[in-house]
């Protein structure tokens, strides 16, 4: 609750020098008859003598108890729940049960009237039907968009994550500094939540660990740590943190934007130094190596040195001719060394630019990554990525992807939930919807089946897409996209018959919490013709 209290070592001081003090959050949404744990960690101003063995005080403190007054109000300023605790000098938890009569936006406010000084580490309010510190509605959402792959913690924060530091007991977690972005992270989902979070919502978990700042022997750990058996080595600890069975992670990546700090063959030894460390944890463990921070030419040079180490080579261009540039490049490499690198791309974005120009002449068609300051809101980036046109263009680059086939092996959308526009989630204190990117992910999965066997094709019209997916179970799927503000009439043939289509009015409209302008309707082929609405995807079986 709120971002100036502290964990782990660090404390916020409240000193009264009045008649009272303590302090207040707005904000805090509640629903009727669901029922809360409030959570206090703190303690009286005193002197410890004594510490116990997990740092706080047990014994041998001086100085007296004191009343905290703990109350919430409604929106109204009504209070409708209300303790008076008796805090000891020494910082401890105290855990209090709390339900609404109404929804409401409450206000919780600590405060006390002794002359002195109290300690506070954090404040903790949890629904109790959270699933392990999940909210069930960022869950199921997730399973809904059908995610088989996330990645964590991130990129540019992970060169300077410490894993160790995201584990045990998470109300005596530090914050970590994030260098790159600003800020503190408040270190409330660590290895294991991320872990838990893949488990209940059925995804494979992708781990992008430290080389910035690390070493190659805390990497080891790190995977020893998730797939080690409860009683070798640090798997131990995993299981003393509540967690007996190993995770079984098989995904790593080897850090993000290397190139920050090593040219491209240093990376790449590098990369050789902590793949081999790590495997001795875990032999069947899966690399991912950074390409697209070097020079293309360097890459034979880069997979000469690496190639026995590591599994995939990432790239972060997914245009076409790029990525057929970069198989030519591995498929030279496995074909010299009889060995099976694919591609991957861990951080991928749709396309910003559209097809025409919009009916609104001052919003640009095509979007620069230059700087630009700017308050008019037509031309933020954050106003393209909620849109629905982005959403069709991130439909167009799956395709691509689809296209390339099994050398191809994985791409992450890059990010999940309440980032800067570009997330398939968006949760609200209330509630959780998926984004227009989200609902076309969340369809096009709807569509696809294991094994997939691309055979592209081709519509004669440039703002039509198309792409033919067959999969080992003898099933196909026919993937259209029409870019287009008119309808199209498309000739199919005959195989495929019936299916589902998506489509908007409007390619800047998107999907707010409450309504959504994204229409759903079965379709059917008539004559071998589809005909495709304004702005939609659609989707045919056989």
């Amino acid at each position: 609750m709120g971002t100036q209290t502290f964990k782990g070592k660090r404390s916020l001081h409240i000193e009264n020098k009045g008649s009272k003090c303590g302090l207040r959050q707005a904000g805090l949404h509640f629903k009727k008859d669901t029922s809360y744990t409030l959570k206090v960690f703190g303690g009286v101003r005193g002197d410890m003598l004594i510490a116990g063995l997990d740092g706080y005080a047990m014994s041998g403190a001086e100085g007296a108890d004191r009343t905290v007054t703990l109350s919430l109000t409604d929106s109204d300023g009504n209070i409708f729940w209300q303790r008076h605790v008796t805090m000891t000098v020494g910082q401890r938890e105290y855990s209090f049960s709390v339900c609404a009569e109404s929804d409401c936006v409450a206000c919780f406010e600590l405060s006390f009237e002794y002359e002195g000084g109290l300690y506070l580490s954090w404040v903790s309010l949890m629904p109790n039907d959270n699933m392990k510190g999940w909210r069930k509605e960022v869950v199921n959402a997730i399973k809904e968009v059908g995610v088989p792959v996330m990645r964590f913690p991130g990129g540019c924060f992970v060169s300077f994550y410490d894993w160790e530091k995201s584990i045990g007991p998470r109300e005596r977690r530090e914050p970590m500094e994030s260098f790159y972005w600003g800020g503190l992270e408040e270190n409330d989902v660590g290895i294991d939540e991320f872990c838990d979070l893949a488990e209940m919502a059925g995804f494979e978990p992708h781990i992008c660990f430290n080389m910035m700042s690390s070493t190659p022997f805390k990497a080891r750990q790190l995977v020893e740590y998730l797939n080690a058996p409860c009683d070798v080595g640090m798997g131990r600890l995993r299981m003393l943190n509540g967690h007996k069975n190993p995770r079984g992670v098989k995904l790593f990546e080897m850090d993000n934007e290397t190139s920050r700090k090593w040219e491209a063959l240093e990376y790449a030894r590098e990369c050789v130094k902590f793949a081999r460390e790590m495997r001795l944890a875990d032999p069947d463990i899966e690399f991912m190596m950074e390409g697209y921070n070097f020079p293309t030419h360097k890459l034979r040079a880069m997979l000469d040195i690496a190639g026995g180490d590591i599994n995939y080579l990432i790239q972060r261009n997914g245009d076409p001719e790029f990525v057929a540039e970069m198989l030519e490049i591995i498929r030279e490499y496995n074909k010299d060394t009889g060995r099976n690198i694919k591609l991957v791309n861990t951080e991928w974005l749709p396309k910003c630019d559209t097809y025409k120009p919009f009916e609104d002449s001052e919003i640009p068609q095509h979007f620069s990554w230059s700087g630009e300051m700017t308050n008019d809101y037509r031309k933020s980036f954050s106003f393209f990525q909620i849109s629905w046109f982005y959403a069709l263009n991130g439909a167009h680059r799956l395709l691509d992807y689809m296209s390339y086939g099994g050398e191809f092996a994985l791409a992450s959308f890059n990010n999940c939930c309440n980032t800067w526009g570009q997330n398939i989630i968006n949760a609200s204190k209330d509630s959780v919807w998926l984004s227009c990117a989200g609902e076309m992910t969340a369809f096009m999965k709807r569509w696809f089946k294991d094994g997939a066997m691309p055979v592209n094709m081709d519509t004669d019209d440039e703002l039509v897409r198309a792409q033919r997916i067959d999969f080992e179970n003898g099933q196909s799927t026919l993937y259209l996209i029409n870019h287009s503000t008119d309808e199209k009439r498309i000739y199919i043939g005959n195989e495929f018959k019936n299916g589902e289509m998506i489509s908007a009015d409007d390619r800047l409209v998107s999907v707010r919490e409450n309504t959504s302008p994204i229409a759903t309707q079965n379709v059917a082929c008539e004559d071998g013709y589809i005909t495709l609405k304004p702005l939609s995807i659609c989707a045919l079986s056989k």
